[in-house]
């Protein structure tokens, strides 16, 4: 079942983002666990943002966030997908469905924008792309 998060699934969030997180960590680089949190917070507590999470038998296996702000370049406001990880089965994929139903009834949004971490599971491009994504910016990184 998929439902809006609220204040008391914050932690939940933050476990499933530590989780996913965890799984590809660029090197060199340390994850913090306060970051996710006040990500969490932020997409939680205002309602412009896009914040719904998967669970099964009352436990949160899965998150979806985004976070509403103006596009850099362009006019209108675009939602920037912060978090997505769910490990129920099915559960991911009904989340970015409502995702998508959510952004199509804001008219003032323009754009998802919605980027991959480098070793995602390729599933994830190909379902994306399914729902009418596309791949608009390659980026490039260099660590420390």
């Amino acid at each position: 079942m998929i439902r809006k998060a609220t204040p008391a699934d914050i932690p939940a969030i933050v476990e499933l983002g530590l989780e996913a997180m965890n799984k590809g960590a660029y090197p060199n680089m340390v994850i913090s666990r306060e970051k996710i949190e006040a990500m969490a917070r932020e997409c939680v507590s205002s309602a412009q943002n896009f914040s719904w999470v998967a669970e099964k038998n009352g436990i949160v296996g899965g998150v979806l966030c985004a976070l509403v702000h103006d596009c850099m370049f362009y006019e209108r406001r675009q939602a920037t997908v912060v978090q997505f990880y769910s490990h129920l089965p099915g559960e991911g994929m009904n989340l970015l469905r409502k995702l998508k139903r959510w952004w199509q009834s804001r008219p003032g949004v323009k754009m998802i924008v919605f980027s991959l971490e480098h070793d995602a599971d390729p599933r994830i491009g190909k379902i994306l792309q399914r729902m009418g994504f596309f791949v608009a910016l390659p980026i490039y990184l260099i660590t420390k």
